[in-house]
């Protein structure tokens, strides 16, 4: 094995850090990122409690679990937007066009992070 291979493997072994490098004799250079947890959907706030805090006007939900509200992601003079708040993923749709998805797929637009880190934050409690 020659040294340089040695050193970057001896690198990789020893760095206690978050992320580690990735041994460069594998031809990468990049940080291994740390996975979610695997039971990171069932960790995530309530879509109840998070619909709250962060639609304006929210109605009281129907029979079906739907609540209206007033989008966030345009101005809203009228309540285009409908959450679930009753089921676990908290589906949302904006009437206006300005999207729809789960509840990471609203934080995500509504903070600007990528999957990874709206997730991790929503685990966090970001609100």
């Amino acid at each position: 094995m020659n040294t340089s291979r040695q050193d970057s493997q001896h690198r990789y072994e020893n760095n206690n850090s978050r992320s580690h490098s990735i041994p460069t004799h594998l031809g990468f250079n990049r940080r291994i990122v740390h996975r979610l947890p695997e039971n990171w959907r069932d960790r995530l706030p309530s879509p109840a409690d998070y619909y709250a805090k962060n639609v304006e006007h929210l109605s009281r939900s129907t029979a079906n679990g739907f609540a209206q509200g007033r989008c966030p992601f345009h101005d809203d003079g009228h309540s285009s937007l409908s959450v679930n708040v009753t089921d676990a993923r908290g589906g949302w749709r904006c009437f206006a066009g300005c999207g729809g998805g789960d509840l990471v797929a609203f934080h995500m637009k509504r903070t600007g992070q990528d999957f990874r880190d709206a997730v991790a934050s929503l685990l966090r409690g970001a609100a």
